[in-house]
């Protein structure tokens, strides 16, 4: 049973809640326990916030040690911050959630909240995530499809994607240029990308965006194909 499995040790006041995470008006949504047993390697946190908040992760191996960052993605959806994670092998992950309330100055976030995560199975295919640039979060937008894209990519590929306040969304694939379609007035983009081309390893897939009347198009998310 997975109540019976060993927990690594960890410091005392480690897992749960820390100081600052009921002052800043934060709840757990979707996993009220810290420990969580999983028999899937795809697990979605959510922490809902009762005011504009900044949030940062860390996902942490146990065994072995190690960073796993590029296998969280971080979205925003009203007044929930959805932390995805999918990592490539079973084991113990720690998960510290980082927050600070957008009306509180100082650059540094406080680690508000600690997860234990016991991944038992694996279910999933897993890539890393498209990396998250800092208007990404600040923007409220959200990814429904495709959360990865795999190396080595040749079928086409489907994006749907929440972009506020856009005037053009487009998905540049190395110097190729793919405009996006608004399908839906809130500010949803949809479009399918050709990858059949043959791009060689390591090609950029950009999220570009342009807002306003700036002639200016920002980068929200990019995959490595």
């Amino acid at each position: 049973m997975a109540g019976a499995v060993e927990l690594p040790r960890l410091t005392e006041g480690y897992l749960g809640p820390q100081a600052k995470f009921f002052p800043y008006g934060l709840t757990t949504m979707s996993h009220p326990e810290p420990v969580i047993h999983s028999d899937s390697n795809r697990i979605e946190i959510i922490i809902g916030t009762c005011e504009k908040t900044r949030f940062m992760t860390k996902l942490l191996g146990v065994n072995p040690k190690g960073e796993c960052n590029q296998f969280v993605f971080t979205q925003n959806q009203g007044g929930e911050f959805h932390f995805i994670i999918a990592v490539p092998r079973t084991g113990f992950f720690k998960f510290q959630i980082y927050a600070l309330p957008n009306n509180e100055a100082g650059p540094n976030m406080i680690n508000v909240y600690n997860y234990l995560l016991n991944v038992q199975q694996i279910d999933n295919y897993v890539e890393s995530f498209p990396k998250q640039y800092p208007l990404w979060k600040q923007e409220g937008c959200f990814l429904y499809e495709p959360m990865m894209i795999m190396k080595g990519q040749r079928d086409p590929v489907k994006f749907r994607i929440f972009v506020p306040r856009a005037v053009n969304v487009q998905i540049k694939v190395g110097e190729d240029w793919n405009e996006l379609d608004k399908v839906d007035e809130r500010g949803i983009y949809e479009g399918i990308v050709d990858f059949s081309n043959g791009y060689p390893q390591g090609t950029k897939v950009r999220l570009n965006v342009k807002s306003g009347r700036s002639h200016k198009y920002d980068i929200l998310l990019e995959y490595t194909i």
